[in-house]
Protein backbone atom coordinates (compact mmCIF):
# COMPACT_ATOMS: atom_id res chain seq x y z
CA UNK A 1 0.00 0.00 0.00
CA UNK A 2 1.33 3.38 -0.88
CA UNK A 3 0.58 5.55 2.09
CA UNK A 4 -0.05 8.88 -0.48
CA UNK A 5 -1.82 6.92 -2.49
CA UNK A 6 -5.69 8.52 -3.74
CA UNK A 7 -8.79 7.04 -3.72
CA UNK A 8 -11.45 7.54 -6.41
CA UNK A 9 -14.45 8.61 -5.69
CA UNK A 10 -16.71 6.16 -7.11
CA UNK A 11 -14.72 3.54 -5.04
CA UNK A 12 -14.58 5.84 -1.96
CA UNK A 13 -18.75 6.36 -2.06
CA UNK A 14 -19.40 2.27 -2.45
CA UNK A 15 -17.00 2.24 0.46
CA UNK A 16 -18.98 4.53 2.63
CA UNK A 17 -22.27 2.90 1.64
CA UNK A 18 -20.93 -0.69 2.64
CA UNK A 19 -19.17 1.08 5.54
CA UNK A 20 -22.64 2.71 6.48
CA UNK A 21 -24.72 -0.71 6.24
CA UNK A 22 -22.56 -2.53 8.25
CA UNK A 23 -21.74 -0.50 11.07
CA UNK A 24 -23.47 2.75 11.50
CA UNK A 25 -21.41 3.46 14.64
CA UNK A 26 -18.07 4.17 12.45
CA UNK A 27 -19.32 6.89 9.81
CA UNK A 28 -22.46 8.31 12.21
CA UNK A 29 -18.89 9.60 14.43
CA UNK A 30 -18.67 11.77 11.46
CA UNK A 31 -21.25 13.69 12.76
CA UNK A 32 -19.85 14.44 16.24
CA UNK A 33 -19.23 18.12 14.48
CA UNK A 34 -16.08 19.98 15.37
CA UNK A 35 -15.70 19.59 19.17
CA UNK A 36 -12.15 19.14 20.17
CA UNK A 37 -11.33 16.47 22.30
CA UNK A 38 -8.19 16.88 24.59
CA UNK A 39 -6.52 13.06 24.76
CA UNK A 40 -3.29 15.02 26.49
CA UNK A 41 -0.66 12.72 27.40
CA UNK A 42 -3.49 9.91 28.14
CA UNK A 43 -3.53 6.47 26.46
CA UNK A 44 -6.64 6.45 23.87
CA UNK A 45 -8.07 3.26 22.48
CA UNK A 46 -10.04 2.00 19.64
CA UNK A 47 -12.33 0.10 21.98
CA UNK A 48 -15.45 1.96 20.42
CA UNK A 49 -15.78 4.77 17.37
CA UNK A 50 -14.84 7.98 19.79
CA UNK A 51 -11.51 8.35 17.74
CA UNK A 52 -13.10 7.70 14.38
CA UNK A 53 -14.98 10.39 12.40
CA UNK A 54 -14.73 8.75 9.23
CA UNK A 55 -13.81 5.45 7.53
CA UNK A 56 -12.87 3.40 4.84
CA UNK A 57 -12.19 -0.21 5.08
CA UNK A 58 -11.50 -0.28 8.54
CA UNK A 59 -13.92 -2.81 11.24
CA UNK A 60 -13.47 -2.60 14.98
CA UNK A 61 -12.59 -6.55 16.42
CA UNK A 62 -13.23 -8.13 19.69
CA UNK A 63 -10.08 -9.90 20.59
CA UNK A 64 -11.23 -12.64 23.21
CA UNK A 65 -8.21 -13.68 25.56
CA UNK A 66 -6.37 -16.90 25.02
CA UNK A 67 -7.26 -19.44 27.30
CA UNK A 68 -4.41 -21.54 29.21
CA UNK A 69 -6.42 -24.26 29.90
CA UNK A 70 -3.98 -25.27 33.19
CA UNK A 71 -5.95 -23.75 36.18
CA UNK A 72 -3.55 -22.49 39.15
CA UNK A 73 -5.87 -23.30 41.85
CA UNK A 74 -8.74 -26.50 41.17
CA UNK A 75 -10.71 -28.81 43.34
CA UNK A 76 -8.93 -31.40 41.67
CA UNK A 77 -5.19 -30.49 42.15
CA UNK A 78 -3.09 -31.65 45.22
CA UNK A 79 -2.23 -28.52 47.00
CA UNK A 80 0.63 -28.74 49.67
CA UNK A 81 -0.01 -32.61 50.13
CA UNK A 82 -3.63 -31.48 50.82
CA UNK A 83 -6.11 -33.50 48.06
CA UNK A 84 -7.70 -30.67 46.61
CA UNK A 85 -7.48 -26.99 46.51
CA UNK A 86 -10.95 -24.97 47.32
CA UNK A 87 -12.16 -22.47 44.02
CA UNK A 88 -15.30 -20.85 44.37
CA UNK A 89 -17.44 -18.80 41.79
CA UNK A 90 -17.28 -15.55 43.49
CA UNK A 91 -13.25 -15.28 43.81
CA UNK A 92 -11.78 -11.82 42.92
CA UNK A 93 -7.87 -10.92 42.24
CA UNK A 94 -5.41 -7.76 43.14
CA UNK A 95 -2.22 -7.65 42.01
CA UNK A 96 -0.56 -5.94 45.17
CA UNK A 97 2.43 -4.60 44.48
CA UNK A 98 4.89 -8.21 43.80
CA UNK A 99 2.09 -10.44 44.69
CA UNK A 100 -1.01 -11.71 42.86
CA UNK A 101 -3.50 -12.28 45.60
CA UNK A 102 -6.65 -14.12 45.38
CA UNK A 103 -9.50 -14.59 47.46
CA UNK A 104 -12.48 -17.03 47.54
CA UNK A 105 -10.01 -20.00 46.60
CA UNK A 106 -6.92 -21.60 47.86
CA UNK A 107 -6.38 -23.30 51.34
CA UNK A 108 -5.50 -20.62 53.76
CA UNK A 109 -8.70 -18.92 55.84
CA UNK A 110 -8.95 -15.41 56.90
CA UNK A 111 -10.55 -14.33 59.75
CA UNK A 112 -13.68 -11.85 59.64
CA UNK A 113 -14.78 -10.56 62.50
CA UNK A 114 -17.82 -8.64 63.37
CA UNK A 115 -15.15 -6.03 64.97
CA UNK A 116 -11.94 -6.02 65.66
CA UNK A 117 -10.82 -8.41 67.98
CA UNK A 118 -14.39 -9.67 68.19
CA UNK A 119 -15.80 -13.18 67.40
CA UNK A 120 -14.90 -14.76 63.97
CA UNK A 121 -18.11 -15.31 61.83
CA UNK A 122 -16.75 -16.37 58.75
CA UNK A 123 -13.58 -17.47 57.17
CA UNK A 124 -12.57 -16.56 53.63
CA UNK A 125 -10.40 -18.86 51.43
CA UNK A 126 -7.11 -16.93 50.50
CA UNK A 127 -3.75 -17.63 48.70
CA UNK A 128 -0.98 -15.74 46.93
CA UNK A 129 1.52 -15.71 44.44
CA UNK A 130 4.88 -13.74 42.81
CA UNK A 131 4.07 -14.86 39.98
CA UNK A 132 0.54 -15.45 38.92
CA UNK A 133 0.85 -18.99 38.63
CA UNK A 134 2.29 -20.91 41.28
CA UNK A 135 0.08 -20.33 44.82
CA UNK A 136 0.66 -20.84 48.04
CA UNK A 137 -0.74 -20.19 51.84
CA UNK A 138 0.85 -16.77 53.48
CA UNK A 139 2.78 -16.81 56.64
CA UNK A 140 0.59 -18.27 59.02
CA UNK A 141 1.57 -15.20 61.20
CA UNK A 142 -0.37 -12.80 58.85
CA UNK A 143 -3.86 -14.29 59.61
CA UNK A 144 -4.03 -16.57 62.56
CA UNK A 145 -6.41 -15.71 65.15
CA UNK A 146 -7.51 -17.37 68.60
CA UNK A 147 -9.78 -20.24 67.85
CA UNK A 148 -11.67 -19.77 70.96
CA UNK A 149 -13.20 -16.92 69.17
CA UNK A 150 -14.71 -18.35 66.15
CA UNK A 151 -18.02 -18.84 65.88
CA UNK A 152 -18.59 -20.03 62.41
CA UNK A 153 -21.97 -20.76 61.30
CA UNK A 154 -23.73 -19.30 64.32
CA UNK A 155 -24.18 -16.06 62.55
CA UNK A 156 -24.68 -16.95 59.23
CA UNK A 157 -22.24 -17.39 55.91
CA UNK A 158 -20.88 -14.78 52.93
CA UNK A 159 -21.93 -15.70 49.15
CA UNK A 160 -18.64 -15.23 48.06
CA UNK A 161 -16.18 -12.02 47.88
CA UNK A 162 -15.19 -9.17 45.61
CA UNK A 163 -11.84 -7.51 47.13
CA UNK A 164 -11.10 -4.26 45.73
CA UNK A 165 -8.59 -1.44 46.98
CA UNK A 166 -10.14 1.79 47.94
CA UNK A 167 -7.42 5.04 47.57
CA UNK A 168 -10.10 7.25 48.88
CA UNK A 169 -10.69 5.01 52.27
CA UNK A 170 -8.48 5.42 55.41
CA UNK A 171 -5.43 3.44 55.71
CA UNK A 172 -7.04 0.97 58.37
CA UNK A 173 -9.97 0.22 55.82
CA UNK A 174 -7.48 0.07 52.29
CA UNK A 175 -8.92 -3.07 51.32
CA UNK A 176 -13.23 -3.86 50.82
CA UNK A 177 -15.22 -6.28 49.93
CA UNK A 178 -18.53 -6.37 49.22
CA UNK A 179 -20.97 -9.31 49.51
CA UNK A 180 -24.89 -10.70 50.30
CA UNK A 181 -24.49 -12.72 53.52
CA UNK A 182 -27.03 -15.24 55.35
CA UNK A 183 -28.31 -15.10 58.82
CA UNK A 184 -30.04 -17.85 59.87
CA UNK A 185 -33.57 -17.85 59.64
CA UNK A 186 -33.37 -14.00 58.79
CA UNK A 187 -33.51 -12.37 55.45
CA UNK A 188 -30.46 -11.99 53.42
CA UNK A 189 -28.19 -8.75 54.09
CA UNK A 190 -25.52 -6.96 52.40
CA UNK A 191 -22.35 -6.88 54.27
CA UNK A 192 -19.65 -4.67 52.94
CA UNK A 193 -15.99 -5.95 55.23
CA UNK A 194 -12.81 -3.76 55.52
CA UNK A 195 -8.96 -4.72 56.22
CA UNK A 196 -5.57 -2.70 56.47
CA UNK A 197 -3.79 -5.69 54.69
CA UNK A 198 -6.32 -7.71 53.43
CA UNK A 199 -5.20 -10.79 55.61
CA UNK A 200 -7.63 -9.41 58.88
CA UNK A 201 -11.07 -8.50 58.26
CA UNK A 202 -13.79 -6.89 60.16
CA UNK A 203 -17.62 -5.78 59.11
CA UNK A 204 -17.67 -2.16 57.80
CA UNK A 205 -21.34 -1.81 57.44
CA UNK A 206 -24.79 -3.09 56.30
CA UNK A 207 -26.02 -1.03 53.09
CA UNK A 208 -29.87 -1.48 52.88
CA UNK A 209 -30.11 -3.12 49.37
CA UNK A 210 -33.07 -4.88 48.20
CA UNK A 211 -32.96 -7.88 46.33
CA UNK A 212 -29.05 -7.62 45.96
CA UNK A 213 -27.55 -10.67 44.78
CA UNK A 214 -24.68 -13.14 43.12
CA UNK A 215 -20.34 -11.16 43.19
CA UNK A 216 -21.41 -7.44 43.45
CA UNK A 217 -18.37 -5.33 41.91
CA UNK A 218 -17.61 -1.92 43.59
CA UNK A 219 -15.21 0.38 43.23
CA UNK A 220 -14.05 4.42 43.75
CA UNK A 221 -14.65 6.44 40.71
CA UNK A 222 -12.03 9.29 41.15
CA UNK A 223 -13.92 11.02 37.94
CA UNK A 224 -17.41 11.35 39.40
CA UNK A 225 -15.83 11.36 43.61
CA UNK A 226 -18.16 8.84 44.29
CA UNK A 227 -18.13 5.01 44.88
CA UNK A 228 -20.25 2.75 42.59
CA UNK A 229 -21.60 -0.87 42.56
CA UNK A 230 -22.58 -2.86 40.08
CA UNK A 231 -24.30 -5.91 41.80
CA UNK A 232 -27.49 -7.92 40.18
CA UNK A 233 -31.22 -7.60 40.68
CA UNK A 234 -34.55 -10.47 40.02
CA UNK A 235 -37.27 -8.73 38.00
CA UNK A 236 -40.54 -10.80 38.05
CA UNK A 237 -39.32 -13.84 40.47
CA UNK A 238 -40.45 -16.32 41.40
CA UNK A 239 -42.78 -16.23 38.31
CA UNK A 240 -42.20 -17.87 34.77
CA UNK A 241 -40.89 -14.98 33.51
CA UNK A 242 -38.32 -14.01 35.74
CA UNK A 243 -35.58 -12.81 34.61
CA UNK A 244 -31.80 -11.14 35.77
CA UNK A 245 -30.62 -7.49 34.96
CA UNK A 246 -27.61 -5.86 35.99
CA UNK A 247 -27.79 -2.25 38.10
CA UNK A 248 -25.61 0.22 38.79
CA UNK A 249 -25.86 2.43 42.27
CA UNK A 250 -23.87 5.59 43.37
CA UNK A 251 -22.86 6.29 47.05
CA UNK A 252 -20.57 8.55 48.46
CA UNK A 253 -19.96 6.83 51.68
CA UNK A 254 -20.57 2.95 50.91
CA UNK A 255 -23.55 2.82 53.47
CA UNK A 256 -26.27 4.67 51.55
CA UNK A 257 -26.70 3.59 47.28
CA UNK A 258 -29.02 5.94 45.46
CA UNK A 259 -29.84 6.22 41.42
CA UNK A 260 -30.80 2.88 40.72
CA UNK A 261 -30.08 2.00 37.04
CA UNK A 262 -30.14 -1.04 34.68
CA UNK A 263 -26.95 -1.19 32.75
CA UNK A 264 -26.91 -4.77 31.39
CA UNK A 265 -30.24 -6.47 30.36
CA UNK A 266 -31.34 -8.76 27.87
CA UNK A 267 -32.86 -6.90 24.96
CA UNK A 268 -34.78 -7.56 21.03
CA UNK A 269 -31.51 -9.15 20.11
CA UNK A 270 -31.48 -11.62 22.39
CA UNK A 271 -35.10 -12.13 22.97
CA UNK A 272 -35.36 -13.37 19.50
CA UNK A 273 -32.41 -15.66 19.78
CA UNK A 274 -34.70 -18.71 20.90
CA UNK A 275 -38.34 -19.51 21.80
CA UNK A 276 -38.16 -20.71 25.43
CA UNK A 277 -41.31 -22.81 26.39
CA UNK A 278 -41.79 -20.23 29.28
CA UNK A 279 -42.04 -16.27 29.53
CA UNK A 280 -39.00 -16.17 30.64
CA UNK A 281 -35.60 -14.51 28.05
CA UNK A 282 -33.29 -17.32 26.27
CA UNK A 283 -30.29 -15.40 28.23
CA UNK A 284 -29.96 -12.97 30.92
CA UNK A 285 -27.40 -11.49 32.80
CA UNK A 286 -26.48 -12.94 36.05
CA UNK A 287 -23.71 -10.36 36.82
CA UNK A 288 -20.77 -8.38 35.44
CA UNK A 289 -17.14 -7.49 36.66
CA UNK A 290 -17.23 -4.02 35.54
CA UNK A 291 -13.78 -1.78 35.94
CA UNK A 292 -12.43 1.14 34.20
CA UNK A 293 -9.39 0.99 31.95
CA UNK A 294 -6.63 2.32 32.22
CA UNK A 295 -7.53 2.54 35.47
CA UNK A 296 -4.85 5.90 35.96
CA UNK A 297 -6.62 7.50 33.25
CA UNK A 298 -9.41 10.34 34.25
CA UNK A 299 -11.07 9.65 30.51
CA UNK A 300 -10.67 5.68 31.08
CA UNK A 301 -13.47 3.50 29.36
CA UNK A 302 -15.70 1.52 32.03
CA UNK A 303 -14.91 -2.16 30.57
CA UNK A 304 -17.90 -4.70 31.54
CA UNK A 305 -17.20 -8.71 31.42
CA UNK A 306 -21.23 -9.41 31.63
CA UNK A 307 -21.63 -13.24 32.85
CA UNK A 308 -24.07 -14.53 30.21
CA UNK A 309 -27.01 -17.45 31.67
CA UNK A 310 -28.38 -19.39 28.80
CA UNK A 311 -31.89 -21.17 29.41
CA UNK A 312 -33.97 -21.91 26.46
CA UNK A 313 -34.97 -25.43 26.04
CA UNK A 314 -37.18 -27.21 28.25
CA UNK A 315 -35.39 -29.75 30.80
CA UNK A 316 -37.04 -33.77 30.73
CA UNK A 317 -38.38 -33.91 34.54
CA UNK A 318 -36.43 -36.84 34.85
CA UNK A 319 -33.21 -35.13 34.12
CA UNK A 320 -33.66 -33.53 37.24
CA UNK A 321 -32.03 -36.36 39.23
CA UNK A 322 -28.42 -36.21 39.62
CA UNK A 323 -28.53 -32.47 40.09
CA UNK A 324 -28.13 -30.54 43.18
CA UNK A 325 -29.15 -32.45 45.82
CA UNK A 326 -32.46 -30.94 47.76
CA UNK A 327 -32.92 -28.14 45.16
CA UNK A 328 -36.42 -26.76 45.12
CA UNK A 329 -37.30 -25.36 42.01
CA UNK A 330 -40.29 -22.63 42.56
CA UNK A 331 -40.53 -22.18 38.30
CA UNK A 332 -39.27 -24.44 35.60
CA UNK A 333 -35.93 -24.83 35.10
CA UNK A 334 -34.46 -24.53 31.01
CA UNK A 335 -31.62 -26.49 29.40
CA UNK A 336 -28.63 -25.83 28.71
CA UNK A 337 -28.83 -23.94 31.52
CA UNK A 338 -24.88 -22.79 31.07
CA UNK A 339 -23.23 -19.33 31.70
CA UNK A 340 -20.02 -17.32 29.12
CA UNK A 341 -18.82 -14.41 29.84
CA UNK A 342 -19.56 -11.05 27.10
CA UNK A 343 -17.43 -7.77 26.50
CA UNK A 344 -19.33 -4.42 26.62
CA UNK A 345 -17.90 -1.11 27.05
CA UNK A 346 -19.30 2.17 28.21
CA UNK A 347 -18.08 6.09 28.17
CA UNK A 348 -20.61 6.89 31.20
CA UNK A 349 -20.64 3.85 32.76
CA UNK A 350 -24.14 3.53 32.40
CA UNK A 351 -24.36 3.25 28.74
CA UNK A 352 -23.15 -0.35 27.52
CA UNK A 353 -22.40 -0.75 24.11
CA UNK A 354 -22.25 -4.91 23.30
CA UNK A 355 -18.67 -5.63 21.42
CA UNK A 356 -18.15 -8.64 19.11
CA UNK A 357 -21.30 -9.12 17.34
CA UNK A 358 -22.21 -10.65 21.33
CA UNK A 359 -19.53 -13.78 20.42
CA UNK A 360 -18.08 -14.85 23.65
CA UNK A 361 -15.36 -13.03 25.05
CA UNK A 362 -14.41 -15.79 27.53
CA UNK A 363 -16.25 -19.12 26.30
CA UNK A 364 -16.93 -22.45 27.75
CA UNK A 365 -13.99 -25.11 27.39
CA UNK A 366 -14.63 -28.37 25.26
CA UNK A 367 -16.32 -31.37 26.87
CA UNK A 368 -14.95 -33.07 29.19
CA UNK A 369 -13.14 -30.09 30.53
CA UNK A 370 -13.49 -28.01 33.62
CA UNK A 371 -14.94 -25.07 32.28
CA UNK A 372 -17.43 -27.29 29.88
CA UNK A 373 -20.55 -25.61 31.31
CA UNK A 374 -19.55 -22.57 32.77
CA UNK A 375 -17.22 -19.62 32.93
CA UNK A 376 -16.92 -16.53 34.89
CA UNK A 377 -14.51 -13.79 34.79
CA UNK A 378 -13.12 -12.21 38.02
CA UNK A 379 -12.64 -9.00 39.50
CA UNK A 380 -10.32 -7.73 37.88
CA UNK A 381 -8.17 -7.94 35.21
CA UNK A 382 -3.69 -7.74 36.39
CA UNK A 383 -1.04 -6.37 34.48
CA UNK A 384 1.49 -8.70 34.30
CA UNK A 385 4.27 -7.21 31.69
CA UNK A 386 2.59 -6.15 28.35
CA UNK A 387 -0.33 -8.47 28.81
CA UNK A 388 -3.42 -8.61 31.16
CA UNK A 389 -4.65 -11.70 32.68
CA UNK A 390 -7.96 -12.16 33.53
CA UNK A 391 -8.88 -14.86 36.19
CA UNK A 392 -11.94 -16.71 35.30
CA UNK A 393 -13.86 -19.50 37.39
CA UNK A 394 -14.85 -22.65 35.21
CA UNK A 395 -16.74 -25.37 36.37
CA UNK A 396 -18.10 -28.67 34.42
CA UNK A 397 -21.28 -28.75 35.78
CA UNK A 398 -24.12 -26.62 34.39
CA UNK A 399 -26.30 -23.65 36.51
CA UNK A 400 -28.59 -26.35 37.27
CA UNK A 401 -26.18 -28.94 39.01
CA UNK A 402 -26.12 -31.36 36.08
CA UNK A 403 -22.60 -32.24 35.63
CA UNK A 404 -21.17 -32.69 32.03
CA UNK A 405 -21.69 -36.26 30.95
CA UNK A 406 -18.52 -36.61 29.06
CA UNK A 407 -16.53 -36.07 32.52
CA UNK A 408 -15.99 -38.96 34.88
CA UNK A 409 -16.77 -36.43 38.01
CA UNK A 410 -16.90 -32.67 39.00
CA UNK A 411 -14.18 -30.71 37.85
CA UNK A 412 -14.36 -26.56 38.76
CA UNK A 413 -10.94 -24.35 38.86
CA UNK A 414 -9.36 -20.99 38.54
CA UNK A 415 -7.79 -20.32 35.12
CA UNK A 416 -5.74 -17.31 33.34
CA UNK A 417 -7.35 -16.21 29.98
CA UNK A 418 -4.33 -14.05 28.40
CA UNK A 419 -4.66 -10.49 26.53
CA UNK A 420 -2.17 -7.86 24.94
CA UNK A 421 -2.51 -4.73 27.00
CA UNK A 422 -5.05 -2.84 25.78
CA UNK A 423 -6.33 -5.55 23.35
CA UNK A 424 -10.04 -5.42 24.48
CA UNK A 425 -10.72 -4.19 20.69
CA UNK A 426 -8.91 -3.21 17.64
CA UNK A 427 -9.27 -1.40 14.28
CA UNK A 428 -8.22 -3.73 12.05
CA UNK A 429 -7.56 -3.62 7.89
CA UNK A 430 -7.76 -6.39 5.63
CA UNK A 431 -4.90 -7.21 2.83
CA UNK A 432 -6.70 -4.65 0.50
CA UNK A 433 -5.98 -1.87 3.25
CA UNK A 434 -8.39 1.40 4.56
CA UNK A 435 -8.04 4.30 7.04
CA UNK A 436 -9.65 6.14 9.27
CA UNK A 437 -9.27 9.54 10.31
CA UNK A 438 -9.84 11.16 13.97
CA UNK A 439 -12.05 14.21 14.93
CA UNK A 440 -9.39 17.09 15.86
CA UNK A 441 -7.69 16.61 18.92
CA UNK A 442 -5.47 18.49 21.59
CA UNK A 443 -2.33 16.69 22.90
CA UNK A 444 0.22 17.40 25.40
CA UNK A 445 3.84 15.03 24.44
CA UNK A 446 6.65 15.20 22.21
CA UNK A 447 6.45 11.53 20.60
CA UNK A 448 3.63 9.29 19.21
CA UNK A 449 3.52 5.46 19.97
CA UNK A 450 0.93 2.78 18.77
CA UNK A 451 -0.41 -0.31 20.11
CA UNK A 452 -0.16 -1.71 16.62
CA UNK A 453 0.14 -5.76 15.35
CA UNK A 454 1.38 -5.45 11.74
CA UNK A 455 1.89 -9.04 11.81
CA UNK A 456 4.87 -10.06 9.03
CA UNK A 457 3.66 -7.60 6.33
CA UNK A 458 1.16 -5.07 7.51
CA UNK A 459 1.66 -1.74 8.22
CA UNK A 460 0.74 1.52 8.88
CA UNK A 461 0.98 4.95 7.72
CA UNK A 462 0.19 7.96 10.22
CA UNK A 463 -0.24 11.62 9.03
CA UNK A 464 -1.13 14.83 11.11
CA UNK A 465 -3.97 17.25 9.11
CA UNK A 466 -5.36 20.43 10.27
CA UNK A 467 -8.75 21.11 11.36
CA UNK A 468 -9.45 21.84 7.61
CA UNK A 469 -8.22 18.32 6.28
CA UNK A 470 -4.98 19.80 4.66
CA UNK A 471 -1.70 17.63 5.59
CA UNK A 472 0.69 19.37 7.98
CA UNK A 473 3.62 19.80 6.74
CA UNK A 474 6.63 17.26 7.48
CA UNK A 475 4.06 15.12 9.04
CA UNK A 476 2.58 13.86 5.84
CA UNK A 477 2.67 12.72 2.00
CA UNK A 478 6.58 11.25 1.56
CA UNK A 479 7.59 11.90 5.18
CA UNK A 480 4.34 9.43 6.48
CA UNK A 481 6.37 5.77 5.56
CA UNK A 482 5.36 2.55 6.68
CA UNK A 483 5.61 1.32 9.60
CA UNK A 484 5.61 -2.08 10.54
CA UNK A 485 6.14 -4.14 13.79
CA UNK A 486 4.44 -5.93 16.88
CA UNK A 487 4.94 -3.45 19.97
CA UNK A 488 2.79 -2.39 22.47
CA UNK A 489 4.82 0.95 22.14
CA UNK A 490 5.99 1.18 18.33
CA UNK A 491 7.16 5.00 18.20
CA UNK A 492 5.66 6.69 14.81
CA UNK A 493 8.27 8.76 12.76
CA UNK A 494 8.56 10.67 9.95
CA UNK A 495 11.70 10.47 7.96
CA UNK A 496 14.31 10.72 11.23
CA UNK A 497 11.80 12.96 12.55
CA UNK A 498 9.71 11.72 15.93
CA UNK A 499 9.08 14.72 17.67
CA UNK A 500 5.76 16.18 17.69
CA UNK A 501 6.10 19.02 20.25
CA UNK A 502 5.39 21.92 17.94
CA UNK A 503 2.16 20.67 17.32
CA UNK A 504 1.24 20.34 21.29
CA UNK A 505 -1.76 21.93 22.20
CA UNK A 506 -3.26 22.51 18.87
CA UNK A 507 -6.27 20.82 17.23
CA UNK A 508 -5.44 18.15 14.48
CA UNK A 509 -6.78 15.02 13.06
CA UNK A 510 -4.82 12.05 12.92
CA UNK A 511 -5.16 9.85 9.31
CA UNK A 512 -4.06 6.19 10.00
CA UNK A 513 -3.59 4.46 6.79
CA UNK A 514 -3.43 1.11 7.42
CA UNK A 515 -3.00 -2.55 5.52
CA UNK A 516 -3.19 -6.17 7.15
CA UNK A 517 -2.83 -4.58 10.76
CA UNK A 518 -4.32 -4.43 13.71
CA UNK A 519 -4.34 -0.74 15.90
CA UNK A 520 -5.41 -0.95 19.24
CA UNK A 521 -3.94 2.16 20.94
CA UNK A 522 -2.50 5.80 20.25
CA UNK A 523 -0.70 7.78 23.24
CA UNK A 524 1.20 10.96 23.06
CA UNK A 525 4.07 10.65 25.50
CA UNK A 526 7.28 13.24 26.62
Amino acid sequence: MRCGRTLTWPFFLVCLVVATAARPGLCGAAQQGSRVIDVGSRKQLFIDDRFIASSEGVRLTMNPPVKMNDPVLANYIPWEAEQGASAGTYSSVVKDGGKVRIWGAGKALLPVSLKSGGPVIDLYAYAESDDGVRFTKPNPDRYRFDEKLVEVGKHGRTGGVSVWVDPHGPPSERYKTQAKFYPPNASAEFHVCASPDGYRWTLLCKPAIEEMDTQSIAFWDERLAKYLLYTRKNLLRGTPGRYRVVRRFESADLLNWQNEVFVMQADEIDTSSYAPPTPQPPVDYYGAAVFKYPEESPDSVYVMLAQAFWHWQRRPVEQRQGGYPDHKFSVEVLAPATLDVRLAVSRDGIRFQRVGDRKPFIGLGTEGTFSARRTWALPNPIRMGNELWIYYFGENRDHDGFVDPAASKYRCGIDRAILRLDGFVSADADYAGGEIVTPPITFAGKRLELNFDGGAGGTVCVMFLDENDKPIEGYSGAAAEPLFGNSVRLPVRWGDKTDVSSLAGKPIKIRFRMRDCKLYAFQFVE
